[in-house]
């Protein structure tokens, strides 16, 4: 690499890690005048998101965050129907179906309905 180009080559990662800094004292200073950003930005997990914070990126990060709160609130809600009734592991629903047939979410009013065909079973519920 000539000297020109490799002097132009560092310039613009110095340029790119200036911006980076500058954008992170930014945030900083910010997050040091509001407890709640500060709070919010320290229970975002960065380790999964690809590129910039930018709207585009948050809003996939908030998606797929809303995708897993569900589907573990609803694993969650189908052990604590089993727990409650005493059911096994592997216990069917009282419509025969197993548990795993039923919804892995929540509907929005609170039921895990099953997904067999033609089964009709509107909530899981073990005997």
């Amino acid at each position: 690499m000539s000297n020109p180009t490799l002097h132009a080559t560092y310039r613009d990662a110095s340029q790119a890690a200036g911006e980076q800094v500058a954008a992170l004292q930014l945030l900083l200073a910010r997050a040091a005048a509001e407890p709640d950003l500060a709070l919010a930005l320290a229970q975002v997990d960065t380790t999964e998101m690809k590129g910039a914070l930018d709207t585009a990126n948050l809003l996939v990060a908030l998606a797929e965050a809303e995708a897993e709160r569900d589907l573990n609130a609803g694993l969650a809600e189908r052990h604590r129907r089993r727990a409650a009734a005493g059911a096994a592991l592997g216990d069917p629903c009282r419509c025969a179906h197993s548990a795993a047939t039923h919804s892995p979410r929540l509907t929005a009013d609170g039921l895990l309905p099953c997904r067999h065909g033609h089964c009709g079973c509107r909530d899981l519920a073990f005997r």
